[in-house]
């Protein structure tokens, strides 16, 4: 048969090459019984005399292999080597034992378990050459012992890296780390009381949570309970700047609806005596989160708000308003929507009046730093308007003088507090004009316009009623004071200093003043009968003022100083108007200029002629009179 390792013949029946010395494969049926066991006994003596358990017959007759190398021999038995277990290994045999078919076989090292023990191992030469060619096995060993521990190293990072536990082990390393390994190694640190390693994995936690919401600004992710203990940490340890930033970065940016840091923010407050800014959290907290504890807790520690005797609505009179407080405190209030109470509102001392209109109040007490909530009322006073005044005289052109009779509108016929005020000096009437008392109004000659309003006792005026009349009857009124009108050949604007000097001398005395809205300097020359003003145009001193206190200066239309009341008044225009309440009486007022009398304090008058100009300005005469009813000075004015 052929041998199928290494292709060799061998004598039918053989169970080893005689080349190779490997076991034959053998398809036959093995032999049984005392063939087998003969064969068995005969291959187990050839093994004990060192030799071939192959018949020599048949050995002789098997062709050799060239150049085959003395198979290497341990007590007369040739060893067997097995690559396909050991490569180019070669483990020694020991004497094997029979099989069931009685035949003895070589056993390889100790794989069998034998009980006898491996056989010293034999070399030659050439299988030492032929071992040194192929050490390839050691570079697989290594590259897998290298590969293995890629592998493993692998792992490892895998762990750390994608496990929770793993992240635990790099944040107690300090190693970069999740926040929520960091929160839980501090955690673990609090539980055995060590807090500053503690705070240090807390506030590592912190800044990892607070760079990654800057990296992703549409997802930020925070660790609230995480954070309420590093701030309780930071209680404990007197750190409480640090812990109110954390309470306050929670509840204002965070979670404004969680109520536990507003709790925490407040407690702070109160120990440290900031009530005024506890109260105005507690508002802040019940508004976002809706908690009505923290309103309660509100209402118990400010003061009440102000109450008032007058609730906000409308009114159809005046009224007065008194604020008061239920403990005795302060209050400020204020009529201004923009003003910051109390720093900006007035102390309430006495009531309030309030005049028609509408008002919008708001209070507060206050009780050292803590400040009520605001009283607000809007208060509307909308008195009733009275009717327009009536006349019994229609507008028209009389030929005879005539007299005009004023009374209430139809509503206000029966109401016993309308008051008229009139006028016919042709100015509009106000609170300074003649009270119709029901005596009639004589009407100058020529053009006269009667003016008039109605006034109710809650000071509403009525529309003004407006005639006017013709009376073709003198004596006619006198024309009005103009620019035209002057004294002693002096006129304002165009008489120069050097022409006044050459009349009235140098002055005793002069002095820098200013002219109505002049904004340049004037200078004022004083004499011992009075002063005069010049100011500068276009390089020349012109006459602004003179005011002379004797008969030096004589003053528009004859008039002087010494004369009586009537003598000024006689000179110029006068509608014939009576006196008002106070004692002023309007002369006249129409496109030229205007003159009245108006009473002064020491009981002595000023006679007042106003004179507008073709640029737009004004000249005014004045003369002022003793309580005598003498003229004392005279005064003329330019108004720029």
């Amino acid at each position: 048969m052929v041998c199928p390792f290494c292709g060799n013949t061998a004598a039918d029946g053989a169970m080893i090459c005689p080349v190779c010395g490997r076991l034959l494969e053998r398809n036959e049926v093995r032999e049984e019984g005392v063939m087998a066991i003969r064969q068995g006994r005969r291959a187990q003596e050839a093994y004990a005399q060192g030799r071939s358990p192959i018949p020599s017959e048949n050995t002789e007759n098997r062709p050799s292999a060239p150049d085959t190398p003395e198979m290497p021999r341990y007590a007369g038995v040739p060893v067997i080597r097995d690559e396909t277990f050991y490569g180019l290994d070669e483990m020694p045999l020991r004497p094997g034992r029979g099989d069931s078919a009685g035949i003895d076989r070589p056993v390889y090292g100790d794989m069998t378990g034998s009980m006898y023990p491996l056989m010293p191992k034999t070399w030659t030469r050439a299988e030492r050459r032929r071992m040194s060619r192929h050490p390839a096995n050691w570079w697989k060993i290594s590259i897998a012992a290298v590969v293995l521990l890629m592998f493993m190293g692998i792992g490892v990072l895998v762990f750390l890296n994608r496990t929770d536990m793993g992240q635990r082990i790099l944040a107690r390393m300090g190693r970069d780390a999740t926040s929520m390994a960091y929160w839980e190694i501090g955690e673990e640190r609090m539980d055995v009381g060590d807090v500053d390693r503690a705070i240090l994995a807390f506030e590592r936690a912190k800044a990892i949570e607070e760079a990654e919401a800057e990296e992703n600004t549409a997802e930020q992710n925070f660790n609230v309970s995480g954070l309420l203990m590093l701030a309780s940490t930071y209680e404990s340890t007197g750190r409480i700047a640090d812990a109110e930033a954390i309470y306050t970065s929670l509840y204002t940016d965070i979670v404004p609806t969680a109520t536990e840091p507003y709790a925490n923010e407040i407690r702070i407050l109160e120990a440290s005596n900031r009530l005024a800014e506890a109260a105005q959290l507690m508002m802040t907290a019940y508004q976002n989160t809706g908690q009505t504890s923290f309103r309660t807790q509100r209402n118990e520690l400010l003061p009440r708000a102000p109450e008032t005797n007058v609730y906000a609505g409308l009114y159809e009179e005046k009224k007065y308003i008194t604020l008061t407080s239920a403990e005795g405190f302060d209050i400020y209030y204020t009529f201004d929507p923009q003003a910051s109470l109390p720093e900006e509102g007035e102390l309430f001392e006495k009531d309030i009046f309030l005049d028609e209109g509408i008002y919008t109040m708001r209070a507060v007490a206050v009780n050292g730093q803590l400040v009520s909530d605001e009283l607000s009322a809007v208060y509307r006073i909308i008195m009733p308007s009275p009717q327009t005044p009536r006349a019994s005289l229609a507008p028209n052109t009389y030929k005879q003088r005539q007299r005009v009779r004023l009374w209430p509108g139809e509503e206000n016929m029966n109401d016993d507090d309308i008051t008229i005020y009139y006028t016919i000096d042709g100015s509009l009437p106000d609170a300074d004009s003649p009270i119709y008392t029901g005596e009639p109004i004589a009407l100058p000659g020529n053009y006269s316009d009667l003016h008039a309003v109605a006034v109710n006792r809650y000071g509403k005026a009525s529309n003004t009623l407006s005639i006017r009349y013709k009376v073709l009857a003198k004596p006619y009124p006198l024309n009005s004071y103009s620019v035209t009108d002057i004294g002693s050949n002096l006129t304002l604007c165009q008489t120069t200093w050097d022409k006044f000097r050459e009349v009235y001398g140098e002055a005793l005395e002069m002095e820098e003043t200013h002219l109505g809205g002049m904004m340049e300097t004037c200078q004022k020359r004083i004499y011992s009968w009075g002063y005069a003003t010049f100011y500068i145009q276009s390089g020349r001193q012109l006459l602004g003022e003179v005011y002379c206190t004797t008969s030096l200066i004589h003053g528009p239309r004859g008039t002087d100083v010494g004369n009586t009341e009537d003598e000024v008044v006689g000179k110029f225009r006068d509608m014939g108007q009576v006196v008002s309440p106070s004692g002023n009486r309007g002369l006249y007022e129409n496109e030229s200029g205007k003159g009245a009398i108006y009473v002064q304090p020491d009981g002595g008058k000023i006679i007042r002629y106003t004179a507008n100009t073709a640029d737009s300005h004004k000249w005014q005469l004045t003369y002022t009179l003793s309580a005598s009813g003498t003229v004392t000075a005279i005064d003329l004015l330019y108004i720029p």
